[in-house]
């Protein structure tokens, strides 16, 4: 029993239709978890035109919280014995789910990771790989262990997420794959990526090219809950030396860059300094204004 859990916040429908159809044939259940969209009644239209579980929250608990219910929803009420997650805007190429139960079951892997390129550019994204503070990003192949998956498009057992847990919640939205991920490889679980299942996925709300990178620029808020959260991941005792190391240099380059690249540098601003303030006061879940 394969079941795919998809957390909708405010979804363009035409892509969310397209992940509908796409997932059409490859899985047993569908299930999606709103977090309390404004067009609730345009989901719900889809809902009609294709056969899934919708689960209504009354608003946004986060993404964390929204996984968690669908998780256990398909675990405790459908029977799944594996686990798709999708962001919204993800779409899955055919064959997908066959080929990432192949690699999974042949591979002996806590959780596997899709390869996913932008649908746009056609840009294939690498496998990120942890040595100490330095990473290698380098191409996906049939099966390339990796440091961490993002959310959308990671595949696992239920027995897996039965003993890694729940997805940590107080972090609402960012770092939640990556911690997640961190704390099955802490655990004993391989985390690796495979090239047999693509899919087109989108990642940051425009990328920007700074001294021959791209970096994802975010949105005032998610600078804030980036710098927040990276706080939150410092504080782990199973989070690599080297990761934290290299997120304090980083986390702080990257605010800068978020500042200077900016329209709005005064809430931009503002934002960042919420966000080490929460940080460094332990404080988490969903940002409130003072």
């Amino acid at each position: 029993m394969i079941s795919s859990v998809t957390v909708t916040y405010n979804p363009d429908i035409a892509c969310l239709r397209d992940q509908l159809q796409s997932l059409v044939g490859q899985v047993d259940c569908c299930i999606i978890v709103d977090n309390g969209s404004l067009n609730i009644v345009e989901i719900e239209g889809l809902h009609k035109e294709f056969s899934f579980d919708l689960i209504k929250l009354d608003k946004n608990f986060g993404l964390a919280y929204a996984q968690n219910v669908g998780i256990n929803h398909a675990i405790k009420t459908k029977g799944a014995d594996y686990l798709l997650l999708l962001d919204q805007d993800s779409i899955l190429e055919p064959d997908f789910i066959s080929n990432l139960l192949l690699i999974y079951q042949q591979n002996n892997v806590g959780i596997l990771g899709a390869s996913f390129y932008d649908p746009i550019s056609g840009e294939i994204y690498p496998g990120t790989s942890y040595k100490g503070p330095f990473i290698s990003r380098v191409p996906v192949q049939e099966f390339s262990e990796v440091t961490f998956v993002i959310a959308s498009g990671s595949f696992f057992s239920s027995d897996v997420f039965k003993k890694v847990g729940n997805m940590q919640e107080q972090l609402f939205v960012d770092y939640i794959d990556v911690e997640w991920s961190l704390r099955a490889k802490s655990m004993g679980y391989v985390v690796a990526m495979t090239n047999k299942a693509k899919m087109a996925h989108t990642i940051g709300d425009t990328r920007l090219k700074i001294f021959g990178r791209t970096i994802s620029v975010h949105s005032a808020l998610r600078r804030y809950y980036l710098v927040r959260n990276s706080f939150f991941m410092l504080r782990l005792s199973y989070i690599p030396l080297g990761y934290k190391i290299r997120e304090l240099i980083l986390n702080i380059l990257r605010a800068i860059i978020s500042f200077f690249t900016a329209k709005n540098k005064r809430q931009v601003l503002k934002m960042i300094c919420a966000g080490l303030r929460d940080g460094i006061s332990n404080k988490y879940g969903k940002y409130t204004p003072k």
